[in-house]
């Protein structure tokens, strides 16, 4: 058996500083992201305040979470900052310099939106504080609100996650891995028994078997090397098959984890997809640990220094070689796609990765920072491309994907659908 090791001088293998004698795996280090879940630190605000919130006071909730000051402000219209003219009455402002009035919400994702803002505000911390998401059904029932509009408004919140949060180099120890994500074959495992009972062992499907040698049944001789196991694997993918990469920096504090993520959604995991990928959100001074895979080969001559870690043997070097944070994330993020969100289509899956990024990276602020937080990136990417008359049928056409936006395949009914009604 493959005993996985831990790197030198590092932590101990279990959260009580004993190693493990029975030779199986290590447990996982406690970083104490719990102990801080559960502190007075995590919960500064909650339903209580937004109770409490006016219209007015709202919007003044608003404002400093996205501009940082309810007096001084950028017009919405002509971006002259300074000290607008409000008006209490229509909770607005007017601009001192090109005299148009604009609220709080005027020019964001969220412009003429239809819900009073302490509703709005509500739905969003609802949603922001789900510990791997939270979806649009069950936000329907909690506040009594068309389906539609709460399925529209989170993903204004995403896409402002996409445009303006999943931007921007990172620099330091990073971490980069490709994680399957859609594409299942569910159509082949429906109403047929997956294992136990009377049914017996499932048969192992003949392209997971290890290959056989060639081998001419007269003479007995090796005709040649059989095929590797992933072999014509393209070929064998299901055509809605999707790989996330995610790149993590590691923090400077031992043992807190990574700081800040970035994410993008490809076809494969190939060469040209991994460096565009890097090259993308990673300085050329930074130093890249990945696994083994002959995609990221090319990263020695790009980048400071590539370390790799070859999974079938161990978890980590010594050194501290790893990338167990990119890991980590790939599996939050299935357990979202897979029991959360329930498999959503791949037009939509950067927007869920970028959704998942946000919460790993703000998993030690507090509940109102949190909000703050989400308020301040979505309000700065200016009004929404994607979701603004999604009731009316304008609808994103493509899916995004690192190596370009390429057109979508729809789950809605066909064009010029009509219902058949019974004779």
């Amino acid at each position: 058996m493959t005993t996985m090791t831990m790197p030198a001088g590092g932590a101990p293998a279990s959260g009580d500083g004993k190693k493990r004698k029975d030779g199986l795996f290590p447990l996982r280090q406690r970083t104490g992201t719990a102990a801080f879940h559960l502190s007075k630190d995590a919960v500064g605000f909650g339903y209580e305040d937004l109770e409490k919130l006016s219209e007015r006071q709202a919007v003044q909730f608003l404002a400093e979470a996205s501009w940082g000051s309810s007096k001084v402000m950028p017009c919405a219209h002509c971006s002259t900052i300074d000290e607008h003219y409000w008006s209490a009455k229509e909770l607005r402002w007017k601009c001192k310099c090109c005299g148009k009035r604009f609220s709080v919400t005027s020019g964001t994702v969220l412009a003429d939106h239809k819900l009073p803002l302490p509703k709005i505000l509500k739905l969003v911390f609802s949603w922001a504080n789900g510990a791997s998401g939270k979806p649009a059904l069950q936000l329907r029932r909690d506040w009594n609100v068309a389906y539609r509009t709460v399925f529209t408004l989170i993903h204004k919140m995403r896409e402002g996650l996409l445009r303006g949060y999943n931007t921007g180099a990172l620099c330091g120890v990073l971490e980069m891995d490709g994680a399957d994500m859609n594409g299942r074959r569910y159509r082949e495992k429906r109403n047929k028994p997956l294992g136990g009972g009377s049914a017996g062992k499932p048969k192992i499907p003949e392209h997971l078997l290890k290959p056989k040698l060639e081998v001419d049944p007269e003479t007995g001789e090796i005709l040649g090397p059989p095929k590797p196991p992933k072999f014509d694997k393209t070929a064998k993918q299901h055509p809605d098959r999707r790989l996330l990469l995610v790149m993590r920096q590691r923090g400077k504090s031992h043992g807190k984890g990574a700081v800040a993520t970035r994410v993008a959604i490809a076809l494969r995991e190939a060469t040209h997809t991994v460096v565009a990928m890097a090259t993308k959100f990673a300085s050329a001074e930074s130093r890249i640990m990945s696994d083994e895979d002959p995609a990221y080969s090319s990263f020695w001559k790009l980048f400071a220094k590539h370390d790799t870690i070859n999974h079938s043997k161990t978890y980590a070097l010594p050194g501290g070689i790893n990338n167990n944070q990119a890991e980590s994330f790939n599996w939050r993020m299935r357990r979202s796609v897979e029991g959360i969100y329930l498999s959503p289509s791949n037009k939509y899956l950067a927007d869920y990765a970028a959704e998942s990024a946000w919460r790993e990276d703000t998993r030690r602020l507090s509940t109102g920072d949190k909000l703050r937080h989400l308020l301040k990136a979505v309000f700065g990417v200016g009004l929404s491309q994607w979701w603004r008359g999604y009731g009316q049928g304008r609808h994103r056409m493509e899916e995004l994907l690192i190596e370009g936006p390429q057109e979508a395949k729809t789950r809605g009914k066909p064009k010029g659908w009509r219902q058949k009604l019974p004779r």
